[in-house]
């Protein structure tokens, strides 16, 4: 390869290099932890709590998610190095399903882990609102429990299953833009302002691709628009030079 090649396969390596920075980016902004079910109301059913672990310097080491007092817990499936405990609601609240990882079974950052939970008779209503706090290694504890009340996410989503689309949505909440089986949901910290916010990673969720799709082609195009300039410029030099 001549000097000439090299000179103009540089700046292009570097311009695709921060086109895969705006990919990466935007993947790791719409990671959520998430509540899959093919649900239908009246019918029991096998739930899926999706939890991706985020901070680089610490791992996940329990998860408590709150069930909806309407909704009964008949059997937790046990999962390999993780202990689960079922714990009654106290103050109002729903059944507590505490997972705390053994060790050397923790998630890793930049991974994740699913929990699975079978329950009762599905209440016939729009959906159902699993309130979920994520506890790390170094002892940051994140709150996914912001409800979702307009046409964008709050910073800090709780994890949400629609059940009955064609129902009414609860007062006050957004009108509902998912479809049935997936959830809307991000990381919240629970303590002060001290507490490291976790780092977003992984995938995005239905509600969220259209602006993932629009950002990553923006970045591709700002991409091109750079290689061709830059090598447009430097064959007009070596021309000029020849």
């Amino acid at each position: 390869m001549s000097r000439r090649t090299r000179r103009r396969i540089t700046p292009l390596i570097t311009v695709a290099g921060a086109a895969g920075a705006v990919l990466l980016s935007a993947g790791a902004a719409t990671a959520h932890v998430r509540v899959i079910g093919d649900v239908i109301p009246g019918k029991p059913a096998t739930l899926q709590f999706r939890v991706p672990s985020e901070l680089a310097e610490a791992t996940t080491v329990r998860i408590t998610v709150e069930v909806p007092t309407d909704l009964m817990i008949t059997s937790v499936p046990k999962l390999d190095g993780w202990n689960q405990e079922t714990l009654p609601g106290t103050g109002g609240k729903g059944t507590q399903l505490v997972w705390t990882a053994e060790q050397g079974y923790e998630i890793q950052p930049d991974q994740s882990e699913t929990f699975q939970a079978n329950v009762g008779p599905v209440p016939d209503r729009y959906s159902l609102t699993f309130n979920t706090e994520q506890t790390y290694s170094n002892g940051t504890s994140v709150a996914w429990n912001q409800p979702k009340t307009g046409d964008e996410d709050p910073e800090f989503p709780a994890p949400v299953l629609v059940v009955d689309p064609e129902a009414s949505p609860p007062p006050g909440s957004a009108d509902g833009a998912q479809q049935p089986g997936t959830s809307a949901s991000a990381p919240a910290p629970s303590v002060d302002a001290a507490t490291p916010a976790p780092a977003a990673a992984e995938e995005s969720d239905s509600g969220s691709s259209g602006p993932l799709i629009a950002v990553i082609a923006a970045g591709v195009a700002v991409a091109a628009g750079l290689a061709v300039a830059v090598l447009r410029r430097r064959g007009a030099r070596d021309g000029s030079h020849a």
